[in-house]
Order: C-alpha cells, then sequence, then structure tokens
C-alpha cells in the first residue's frame, strides 16, 4: 500500500497571527463604522491646528532649535538617531515583530495579538498618511523651496512629502496601541514617540502643522486598533 506523504502543516503560531489580525481588523472597522463622530473630531481637530499653525510654521520651527553653539551639534545628533530609528522599518515593524516572537516565547496569545495591534496601528496610520503627502506634495523646510503644496506632480519628488509627517503618524499608532492594551509599555512608546517628532523637527525634515496632524492621524488609528482588539466578536447595533 502506498502512503502518501502528509502536507508540510503552517506554523500554528503565524494561522493564528493572521487570524488574529482578521478579527482586529473587523474590530477597528466596527468602531471606525459606529463611532463616526470620533472620526469628525479628529478630522476637526486636525484641520484646525493645521489652519492656526500654518501661518506661524516657520516662526514655530524655529523656536524648536533652543540648543545653540556645541549643544545645537549634540541635538542635531541625537535627533538624526532617533529620527533614523523611529522611521517604520526601523522601529515600528521591528516592534511588532519582537513582541510577537515574546508572545510566542510565553506561548501568550494576549502577547501575540498585542504585537498584531502594534503592527496594524502603524501600518494602518502610515497608510493613510501616505495618500496624503504623496497627493499634496508640499515642500519640506530643508528643502530650500517656498513653503507651498505643489501637488501629485512633485509629491514623488524628494523634499515635498512634508505634510503630514509620516514619521508622527506611525509612531503614534504603534504608541495609542499599545497604549491600550499594555499600558506600562504604551506609556514609553508614547515618549518615545513625542522624542521622534522632536526630532523631526530639530532636522527641519516637518513643520510643526505636519508633525501636528500626522501625530493625529496616528492617534486616531492606533486607538481604533486598541479599542478593536478588544473586541472579540464585532457585531452591529440592533
Amino acid at each position: 500500500m502506498k502512503v502518501r506523504p502528509k502536507p508540510f502543516p503552517a506554523p500554528r503560531n503565524l494561522v493564528a497571527t493572521l487570524a488574529q489580525g482578521r478579527t482586529i481588523l473587523r474590530g477597528a472597522w466596527f468602531l471606525i463604522r459606529t463611532h463616526k463622530l470620533v472620526a469628525v473630531a479628529a478630522i476637526g481637530v486636525a484641520a484646525f491646528l493645521f489652519v492656526l499653525m500654518l501661518p506661524h510654521d516657520r516662526e514655530l520651527l524655529d523656536r524648536v532649535h533652543i540648543w545653540r553653539g556645541e549643544a545645537a551639534g549634540t541635538a542635531q545628533k541625537i535627533a538624526y538617531f532617533l529620527g533614523t530609528m523611529g522611521d517604520y522599518p526601523t522601529y515600528n515593524l521591528p516592534l511588532a515583530i519582537l513582541l510577537w516572537f515574546y508572545g510566542v516565547w510565553k506561548k501568550s496569545r494576549a502577547w501575540r495579538r498585542v504585537a498584531v495591534a502594534c503592527f496594524l496601528g502603524a501600518t494602518l496610520a502610515g497608510l493613510f498618511d501616505d495618500c496624503l503627502r504623496l497627493t499634496l506634495g508640499r515642500a519640506r523646510p530643508d528643502s530650500h523651496m517656498p513653503d507651498a503644496f505643489y501637488g501629485i506632480t512633485y509629491a514623488f519628488k524628494g523634499g515635498f512629502q512634508s505634510f503630514p509627517s509620516g514619521h508622527a503618524a506611525s509612531v503614534f499608532g504603534t504608541a495609542m496601541a499599545l497604549l491600550v492594551l499594555e499600558f506600562p509599555l504604551g506609556v514609553l512608546t508614547t515618549l518615545y514617540a513625542v522624542a521622534v517628532v522632536w526630532a523631526r523637527m530639530e532636522l527641519e525634515r516637518h513643520y510643526p502643522s505636519d508633525v501636528a496632524v500626522g501625530s493625529i492621524i496616528g492617534i486616531y488609528f492606533g486607538l481604533m486598533v486598541g479599542y478593536g482588539a478588544k473586541i472579540l466578536r464585532p457585531r452591529p447595533h440592533r
């Protein structure tokens, strides 16, 4: 009798993680659909801050540079480190992977869910942010171009992706999701998110209005994902 080889089983943890990701996305979408006022409030706050800060962006950016002389060089080095390490591929993604492996090591489904929420919060915020900055084409402060929105024609060129800040959106997307699901870790990541936002302004890669709107995008999607992860079986209101 010919024995058929058994198919190679997919790793159980990966399959479970995909299922968790689907559940979290369903929960987040459920909250987005049933709490439209939260989205309206986020848009309203972002629009208000943008209109309020836009005429004073250059003045506010100059006030960020509070260090002078040798201290200014040190601040630049710290900002460069934070800005480089606070990017999506160097911070958000590795952090989610690290938390996932920790959950596998501890055999904890809860920690794997935290890792998935960490990943989704940053990813959704970053994707939404990219849709705006790759369309509006605002010149970066260090591009030596007049502060203006040059449109999609320039948006894919270097130096024209200032508004809103992608770093701010992704780091706050991760921080808010963790703040909901794992509060102590969320506090640390929130403080780090604030440091990254400062670094991007210190390096003159973004205006204050860029990081303000980017942060609100990250906060909104991070909270939706964080609370969505707590909804095991989202169901519409009757």
